[in-house]
């Protein structure tokens, strides 16, 4: 009978301390999980907040960036082109034989090559083109800007036959992102031809950048992002950021491929 309480006991006490161990143990999973889910709230407010403060910057500096292209473009450009017809009139009015032809028509050439040079500028300060003929005409002049850079050829495609609706400030960031993945892959990788394609698979537009270069993959481009010493890197992952985009890399035997997706809405 003594044994059979001692039994008795030893398991009320082995039941009782298993209680209070699992007891322990949930309060204690309780809380840490309480804990990492108030952290990665406090993380994600966080990210957010750096997100809000990146846009904020971006458009301040897109701001003043189409505010100066304004300026060189109506002000500027709009004297040099005063300038350049009161040059071509002088031209049209002096004699053929005059000594002073040749100086003054070096002088007119040089003008013209300001001008053209100047509105390249304002272009690629602040895309007017974009907002003035929409996204597809733009990413189409863009390419065959590039090809002038290359030995070879370069091709744009896409599904769409118009303009995808978009906010403007989406889009004008989807756009400069394009302009600074070329502008890299001309500099960079020393490709002899670029492909651009653009597609609407819903609720995503994504564009396709292949070349047949000097490729790299994912790991090269989040290693050269944080160790590079260029902000061109940088400055894509940025944008990206802000219009909840995603990039990936990728290296194929000959050239390379980069993709960009972003939803639409």
């Amino acid at each position: 009978m003594d044994n059979s309480k001692e039994i008795l006991v030893i398991l009320s006490g082995i039941f009782i301390f298993s209680l209070v161990s699992f007891s322990t143990l949930f309060v204690f999973l309780f809380y840490r999980k309480k804990t990492i889910f108030l952290q990665s709230k406090f993380e994600l407010k966080i990210k957010n907040k750096e997100v809000e403060q990146m846009n904020a910057v971006i458009q301040a500096q897109e701001a003043e960036r189409s505010k100066i292209a304004r300026n060189l473009h109506d002000e500027v450009g709009s004297i040099l082109s005063m300038a350049q017809r009161n040059l071509t009139t002088i031209i049209s009015d002096l004699p053929k034989k005059s000594p002073d032809l040749g100086d003054i028509q070096f002088i007119a050439e040089v003008l013209d090559q300001s001008i053209s040079k100047l509105r390249t500028i304002s272009q690629e300060i602040m895309p007017h083109f974009l907002v003035k003929f929409g996204l597809l005409k733009t990413l189409k002049r863009l390419v065959e800007q590039t090809e002038k850079n290359l030995k070879g050829p370069c091709h744009f495609t896409t599904n769409l036959t118009q303009d995808i609706k978009m906010d403007e400030h989406k889009e004008i960031q989807f756009y400069t992102i394009i302009l600074e993945l070329l502008t890299n892959i001309v500099k960079h990788s020393h490709p002899e031809n670029i492909d651009l394609n653009l597609q609407f698979k819903e609720p995503n537009l994504q564009a396709r950048i292949t070349h047949n270069g000097v490729g790299i993959n994912q790991q090269d481009f989040e290693y050269l992002q944080s160790h590079g010493e260029g902000m061109g890197l940088q400055s894509i992952s940025q944008r990206l950021q802000i219009i909840s985009g995603e990039v990936l890399y990728q290296k194929q035997k000959k050239g390379g491929s980069i993709e960009i997706s972003i939803p639409i809405l």
